[in-house]
């Protein structure tokens, strides 16, 4: 009797879930987006909207490295905040997923632009931009280089600070240094094209060129955070995991203190949480949400 009353609640669970599945999708439009940016790299996203009304907002979802737009927290995020209200597109960059780097860190604001132009052309005047690990580096460095004055706010997730600075921090600055100056060498001679295994610690190993490692550490890259969001006016939301191993929460911080004193810069961490935000998802999705709406009464 017991093992037929553990399968019948096993069932019942199961009817629920799928239920609810059922009653979130019959909620909202999913569709899958090709986009072209203006140096020809085709790009894919998901493009959710909830279809009980027009949203008032969407939020353009940004990934972190070797991250894509259905997985880890661009799985879950987008489809919660989608539920709320907003409109979302989570886009894969040009360098997503794990293979092989080869493109300059500055190419990726051409992938942040098509995304935004796209929600713009859709129709949205209040564009929330939100960043995840390296995607904030990215988000940040997007907003610096143009201003673009249709974004509302900026989301950042899990900021892991200036690229070089981390790198040092998981393999001591000997090793660092003499990574990138292999990489700087080879650019040089001009031979930026010419693959490196590059070592990245608890990310594993990848393949990159010498002159994505130079855009991404070298001391001209525009990839550092601290001198980008100096450039930002809009305010900024960074949320961090105290439990984070991969990017030390203090990044949060010193970014607060890097931004101008007019930048209204809210950080929030998380106890417990860590860089994916497991088991603290409804936390960071309450918290988001809550800050998005408080903009959108400005």
């Amino acid at each position: 009797m017991r093992f037929f009353k553990y399968f019948f609640l096993i069932c019942l669970f199961i009817l629920i879930g799928v239920s609810q599945t059922a009653i979130a999708a019959k909620n909202i439009d999913v569709d899958l987006v090709k986009l072209q940016t203006d140096d020809g790299v085709k790009l894919t996203g998901i493009l959710r909207r909830p279809r009980m009304a027009k949203a008032k907002a969407c939020v353009v979802l940004i990934h972190g490295y070797s991250g894509n737009f259905y997985s880890g927290i661009m799985d879950f995020l987008p489809k919660a905040l989608t539920d709320r209200g907003f409109t979302t597109l989570a886009l894969n960059m040009r360098d997503h997923d794990r293979g092989p780097k080869k493109n300059r860190f500055e190419k990726n604001r051409y992938d942040v632009a098509i995304a935004v132009d796209k929600m713009a052309l859709e129709g949205y005047h209040s564009i929330f931009l939100y960043g995840h690990s390296m995607g904030t580096n990215r988000v940040l460095y997007y907003m610096a280089a143009t201003r673009d004055s249709r974004i509302k706010g900026i989301l950042l997730t899990g900021p892991p600070g200036n690229l070089f600075e981390w790198n040092v921090s998981v393999f001591g600055p000997e090793t660092a240094n003499s990574v990138l100056g292999q990489a700087q060498n080879l650019v040089a001679k001009g031979k930026g094209d010419q693959w490196m295994l590059i070592n990245l610690g608890p990310l594993g190993k990848a393949l990159y060129t010498a002159n994505h490692v130079v855009s991404l550490r070298g001391p001209k890259t525009v990839s550092d955070p601290y001198k980008n969001i100096a450039h930002i006016s809009q305010p900024i939301l960074v949320v961090h995991g105290l439990a984070d191993r991969l990017a030390n929460p203090d990044v949060s911080d010193r970014l607060r203190n890097s931004a101008t004193p007019k930048t209204n810069v809210t950080v929030v961490k998380i106890s417990g949480a860590n860089h994916r935000f497991s088991h603290h998802q409804e936390k960071l999705v309450s918290i988001v949400t809550r800050w998005m709406l408080k903009r959108l009464k400005h």
